[in-house]
């Protein structure tokens, strides 16, 4: 069976093809990229890529010509996972897994519009299919994290709402299992125990055996602080972000459960300790 994964050099794309090295079985990988330069790291490892946009329909025509499967890793642009769905249709393609957004009828950053029109999109298509609604990286939130371990401080004003983080890895190798393995589900919510960023600092007390103090505060006294640290813009754009999203409410966090993602890994999801002890040595 050919199996093609799109966005093979992105992080969740890197993740499932970490494991796909060991555990692809009888299949054949075969990994979209943008240009020949992006996929030569992938090429040494010894999969075959198909170069594709896209934003390109003739471009995905060509890369999914004799596919039987693919993982369509999603993008924020609006609009192009369209021109990826139709050339699948066009080529036959027998299953598509498609990673869009835990929580898509709550307001998540304007983001859920765009997966719930290729969720229906998919739909129409009637190509069989599995949606998995991953819910937000704990990497996101991770520079944060750092800062707080150099700094020995984490300031929050985002009280004891919750967001139940994942670790990347954890959403890829389920994934990459889907995709090997297919589901007889149509939509899978993939999410963790919801967590605090108070409870956040103390994870990381205890991933990184250092003290660190952590207090609320207002969000003018965290925007000054965070203003004091060096992170990167970024970084603090990110700390902003989800926690006024956090104060927000009304976004389906407090239902976040590991259950779905666990009945796939056949593994408990990688516990935050654990997850912040690996982002901190990687």
């Amino acid at each position: 069976m050919n199996i093609l994964i799109t966005g093979a050099n992105g992080g969740y794309g890197t993740h499932v093809l970490n494991y796909l090295t060991q555990n692809k079985k009888n299949n054949k990988i075969i990994c979209l990229v943008r240009s020949e330069e992006k996929g030569k790291k992938i090429k040494e490892k010894g999969f075959e890529i198909r170069i594709g946009d896209y934003s390109n329909l003739d471009s995905m025509k060509k890369a999914l010509k004799g596919i039987d499967r693919v993982l369509l890793v999603s993008t924020h642009v609006p609009g192009v996972h369209k021109n990826v769905i139709d050339a699948a249709k066009e080529n036959g393609v027998k299953y598509i897994v498609y990673t869009s957004l835990y929580g898509v009828d709550y307001q998540k950053f304007g983001l859920e519009k765009n997966h719930k029109e290729t969720e229906e999109y998919i739909k129409k298509s009637g190509i069989p299919h599995t949606i998995l609604r991953n819910n937000w990286y704990l990497e996101l939130i991770f520079p944060l994290l750092e800062i707080a371990k150099k700094e020995h401080k984490l300031l929050y004003y985002s009280g004891d709402n919750r967001i139940s983080w994942i670790l990347r890895k954890d959403l890829a190798e389920a994934g990459a299992k889907i995709i090997l393995d297919k589901s007889d589900k149509e939509i899978l919510d993939f999410a963790n125990k919801p967590c605090s960023l108070k409870e956040l600092g103390n994870y990381l007390i205890e991933a990184s055996n250092e003290k660190i103090d952590i207090k609320e505060v207002t969000k003018e006294e965290f925007e000054n602080w965070i203003n004091s640290t060096g992170i990167s813009q970024m970084g603090k754009f990110l700390s902003i972000s989800y926690q006024d999203y956090l104060l927000k409410g009304n976004n389906g966090e407090e239902d976040g459960t590991p259950e779905d993602l666990e009945k796939i890994l056949n593994h408990p999801v990688t516990s935050y300790p654990d997850s912040i002890k690996y982002l901190l040595n990687h």
